[in-house]
């Protein structure tokens, strides 16, 4: 098979996967969103790594995803520096400087982002400690994005040095990810029930 090809196959397999995840992620109702992110935010609290971690890149939450929301003004509180994704390009994304909970305005598609006039970047190498999301993770540490390829790059060029934790549902970890060369692993994976540390 043709690198080309080995591709193609690769592609079809995300995507089938993805489209798996993302219905499973939908079908939880509110109730069981919330009582599952509070146990793995809860979780990621005890975590030393994030305890020691003096800057933050997290996102702001879909409704159907783990909800961060909390974790922010948590980070916050404890005097962290909070960053979130600001989409520079096609494929390339930046961690701007999160002042506080009150310069949250929607951004494009709802997704909460940070008010213009408020923006900074904080420097790639400065992240300590990043929250990644993603449709589906493996005991091993693959992760499956959500096409855009944001992470990937911004976590294998920008920020190698930053600590990868996944906070996700139980009902995302499967036993592998098709992954490629680019593809970014994580360190840690967080579930509602589980603590998975992959030998990555």
């Amino acid at each position: 098979m043709t690198p080309r090809e080995l591709h193609e196959v690769k592609l079809a397999e995300k995507k089938a996967l993805r489209q798996k995840m993302l219905a499973f992620r939908k079908g939880l109702t509110k109730e069981q969103h919330e009582a599952k992110s509070r146990a793995i935010l809860a979780r990621l609290y005890e975590e030393p790594r994030f305890q020691q971690a003096r800057t933050i890149f997290a996102y702001a939450s879909m409704p159907d995803e783990v909800q961060l929301y909390d974790l922010l003004a948590h980070a916050l509180r404890e005097g962290k520096r909070v960053g979130l994704p600001l989409i520079t390009g096609k494929g390339l994304m930046e961690a701007v400087n999160l002042p506080s909970l009150a310069a949250l305005v929607p951004g494009k598609f709802g997704i909460l982002t940070v008010r213009k006039e408020e923006q900074s970047i904080i420097p790639a190498d400065e992240v300590d400690f990043v929250v990644v999301p993603g449709a589906a993770f493996s005991p091993k540490g693959e992760r499956l994005g959500l096409g855009g390829g944001y992470y990937d790059r911004y976590l294998m060029e920008k920020a190698p040095q930053a600590y990868r934790a996944a906070l996700t549902f139980d009902g995302q970890v499967v036993a592998s990810v098709p992954m490629e060369a680019h593809d970014a692993k994580v360190n840690l994976i967080l579930t509602e029930t589980r603590r998975i540390e992959p030998n990555t």
